[in-house]
Parts: C-alpha cells; structure tokens; sequence
C-alpha cells in the first residue's frame, strides 16, 4: 500500500474534529455559500430518492443542506448533528420556521439516535475531520434500518484535474467553486488514492464490509454504503 495508515491517521488527528467558534463563523460566512449549489443539488437527489422517513446529517454545520431538504420534502424529518456547538446554534438560527429540521450537538462515533431508526444517513465535506472513522461507520450501520443506506460526501482534489472539467464546474456553480475547489478538495478531504486504499482499509473492518461503492460525482468523492438484508 502506497499510502501508509499510520501517517494518514496522524494527519487526522492534526486537524480539529470540531470547528472551533471563530472558525464557525467565518465557515458559514465563506465556505459554506460556495458549497451552497453543490448542496442543493444533493438535497434534490435525496428528495426524488424519498417523500417520507427520517434522515440524519453527520456534520451538519450550518446547517444548509439538512434545511434544504426539509424544506423541499414537509414529509421528511431531518437530524443534523455536529460536534461544533456553534455550528449547531447557527443551524438552529437558520431553521427558524422549519419545523422538521433539528440540529442537536454531538459525536457521530456515538449517536445518540435508536438502533434501525433512520432511513438514510448523509454527510458532506465532515469525514476528514472524523478522529475514528471506523466508529462513525459502524454507528451509521447501527442506526440505519435494514436495506437503507448512508451517502457520504467528501472533497476529492482528482475531481478539478481536467481542465475541461473545471471549466464546467466553473460555469455550473460560479467563479469560487472553478477556483477555489481544487484548493479546498486539496485541504478537506482525500485524494483518490486514499479513497482506494486507505478509506477501503477501514470500510473493510467496519459492519459495511463489501457493501459499498465509491464514485467521483460532481465535486465530491461519494461513498454509498449499504446495510445489508
């Protein structure tokens, strides 16, 4: 394996597993928008996938995407949970008058949701920063009912290497994705070749063993996980 496990779990272990306030802050202020578009088009996926259960959003942030769906599906009722209590309080400011959305603070390596309660399980842009991420994908299997599935987002730099690529992602979603995405798939996230190697390493120990696939979708590397019958 090219990739070692001990230095990629050191280089986790560098980055905060929670946003810290001031980070909060400017997060919602600047990353957050660019991410907005990107977002919203996963939110209209979740939508036509489902009309009606319970969805969880494993570091939720401000909570943009958990908002959007609610809105888009009454018939839904989504969770975000962050480990950062002021995300979690932006969130709640951001979700005033929708009421099935609701953001509560915690650690996705120790949900506090019921075994089989939810219907679908999503995270954007958060598994970089998760310290032991083999508990955080057993406890998304733990939570999921049974033949469901947990969708994970995360920042790819491969997605922006061909130009024409980045020219399309550029006119789709604006100036700051073209030219700042390669740059934060770069700094949150992994490259593929982590995905392949690592990534699956830990995928391969966790209850999701063989059931999960890993394809480049629009900005994102996305990892489709799936609770078996």
């Amino acid at each position: 394996m090219t990739v070692s496990v001990t230095r990629f779990i050191r280089d986790l272990l560098r980055k905060p597993e929670a946003i810290p306030t001031p980070g909060a802050i400017f997060y919602n202020a600047t990353v957050a928008i660019v991410l907005r578009k990107p977002e919203t088009k996963i939110a209209h996926d979740i939508v036509e996938k489902m009309g009606s259960g319970t969805i969880l959003d494993l570091g939720s942030g401000p909570g943009y995407l958990s908002i959007e769906i609610a809105r888009k599906s009454p018939g839904l009722q989504v969770y975000g949970i962050d480990l950062s209590r002021q995300m979690v309080k932006i969130a709640r400011r951001h979700a005033r008058g929708v009421d099935n959305a609701r953001f509560v603070f915690g650690n996705a390596a120790r949900l506090p949701f019921k075994d089989n309660s939810i219907d679908l399980v999503i995270s954007t842009g958060a598994s970089h920063h998760w310290r032991t991420p083999r508990l955080v994908f057993d406890e998304c299997y733990r939570v999921l009912k049974t033949g469901q599935e947990a969708w994970i987002y995360d920042g790819c730099p491969e997605v922006f290497h061909n130009p024409a690529d980045r020219r399309r992602l550029k006119e789709e979603y604006g100036f700051f994705v073209g030219r700042l995405g390669p740059r934060i798939s770069t700094l949150n996230g992994f490259t593929r070749e982590e995905y392949q190697t690592v990534i699956k390493d830990i995928l391969e120990q966790t209850a999701f063993k063989g059931n999960y696939q890993m394809a480049l979708t629009d900005i994102w590397m996305k990892i489709t996980l799936r609770k078996h019958q």
